[in-house]
């Protein structure tokens, strides 16, 4: 049985597929791998940067000495390289900051200033001083008549030790030794050289308007006992007759003793704990003998002195603290 209509049907069939065999297929589009990979085909790849140079590992500053509360320096966990955190650390946040605005070397400064020495006196304890003095001394006015020639100078030397209990006074006993200077006269054949001296023990209190942990300013007064020592030669003549020659001669000798008053001004400074530094200006009044020292020489008589001195005086305590 035949259809009507179907070899129509089959001529279009074959006519329309006749055309599309004919046509020519349009390229198909390219993938985005092949693009990429005609891409680098295309362009050359830009060189490679060098690589970095291997950087040595960083060594952790060492951590000062710990104290009761922990360190406050930051440190690095053991492998890590990571910071501890300041509740690792055993410090408190604000602690850590604290010592973060810390001025750097603050600590080793601090550590390295020695402590200054402590000049504060115990009084409790009795401090004692001995001093050694060494100076000059002037006699002051003449002691001989016109026709003589007077030296006013003379070397002095003195030791003293005082002991104090408050800091306003002081009490102590003085020994010192000073030239009351040179007499000459020639009268004919005799001739007189002397040399006069005066040694003397004293009794002394000190009084301290100023007294601070290294500065003393103090009024010193003494009484004492004073010996006179002349060294007298020259030359003098034997019996009455002109035509025997002036025989010379030396002696020495004693007398004494007799009272002594003085008073001074002085200062002294701390060197350290137990050294000072001590000047004093003393003028002193000596009634001594003015008539013959035995078969030597005439005594010097009442002189006053000024004199001058400076020296080192050691401070320690006596009593137990």
């Amino acid at each position: 049985m035949r259809v009507p209509g179907s070899w129509s049907l089959l001529l279009a069939a074959s006519f329309t597929s006749g055309l599309a065999l004919a046509e020519p297929a349009a390229p198909a589009a390219p993938s985005a791998a092949q693009s990429s990979e005609h891409a680098r085909q295309a362009d050359p790849a830009p060189p490679s940067p060098p690589e970095p140079a291997p950087v040595a590992p960083e060594v952790a500053p060492a951590a000062p000495p710990s104290t009761g509360e922990g360190s406050a320096t930051s440190t690095t966990e053991a492998g890590t390289g990571a910071p501890a955190t300041p509740e690792a650390a055993g410090t408190s946040p604000a602690q850590a900051r604290a010592q973060e605005t810390k001025p750097v070397g603050t600590s080793a400064a601090a550590a390295e200033v020695e402590p200054s020495p402590d000049f504060k006196r115990d009084f409790r304890a009795l401090p004692l001083t001995l001093e050694a003095r060494f100076g000059f001394n002037a006699r002051l006015g003449s002691s001989f008549d016109d026709a003589t020639d007077e030296e006013h100078w003379g070397a002095s030397y003195a030791f003293a030790s005082y002991f104090a209990w408050r800091p306003e006074f002081a009490l102590g006993l003085e020994l010192d030794h000073s030239g009351l200077g040179r007499v000459r006269a020639l009268t004919d054949q005799t001739s007189v050289d002397n040399q006069y001296t005066a040694t003397g023990g004293w009794l002394g209190a000190r009084v301290f308007p100023i007294r601070t942990e290294r500065f003393d300013f103090f009024v010193n007064l003494r009484v004492g006992m004073v010996w006179q020592h002349v060294d007298s030669l020259g030359t003098r003549t034997v019996g009455m007759s002109i035509t025997e020659p002036a025989q010379s001669y030396s002696c020495t000798d004693w007398d004494g003793p007799g009272l002594g008053l003085g008073g001074g001004l002085g200062l002294a400074y701390r060197l350290g704990r137990h050294f000072s530094f001590v000047s004093r200006l003393d003028l002193n009044g000596m009634r001594l003998n003015d008539g013959s020292l035995g078969t030597c020489a005439d005594g010097i008589g009442s002189v006053a002195t000024l004199g001058g001195s400076v020296g080192l005086a050691f401070e320690f305590e006596t009593a137990p603290k």
